[in-house]
């Protein structure tokens, strides 16, 4: 029986891309993976724009065979309160709203490299099916190699 339900969990937890939530974690994996950086600035309030966002593209099995060959992910949450357990994160946040997202946009996303240079930036005004922000993704990655 439990052999039964591990063949039908173990493709389900796969499917989990790795976010990081530290720039410098995921700069050090960037450099060691030889990958680009992408940074995905969200609200903790779960807007309906952000929940759409998460289930079309970063939940996409498109998305996530992807993400997890080829980038460093790094979500930024915009609704990280500045007290007891939080406090470090949202000072580490407020770094990141200076440096990529001064206007603090969200749902927003860049790709940078190791050393924090912009790639493309996407504000996610118009809808974008997983597989067109994947190859918008590679082409980027592509360009930035040559």
């Amino acid at each position: 029986m439990l052999r039964l339900l591990l063949i039908f969990l173990f493709p389900l937890i796969q499917l989990s891309p790795n976010w990081e939530s530290n720039f410098d974690i995921a700069k050090q994996r960037s450099i060691k993976e030889n990958k680009i950086i992408l940074i995905h600035f969200v609200h903790k309030n779960k807007d309906a724009k952000n929940v759409k966002l998460e289930k079309t593209l970063f939940e996409s099995s498109d998305f996530i065979d992807y993400a997890n060959k080829e980038v460093v992910l790094l979500k930024v949450d915009l609704g990280i309160e500045r007290t007891g357990d939080s406090e470090k994160q949202f000072y580490h946040n407020s770094i990141l709203l200076e440096r990529f997202n001064n206007k603090m946009v969200a749902p927003y996303t860049i790709i940078t490299d190791a050393e924090g240079k912009i790639l493309k930036r996407w504000n996610h005004e118009q809808p974008l099916v997983a597989a067109d922000f994947v190859r918008f993704i590679h082409e980027s990655i592509e360009a930035h190699k040559q």
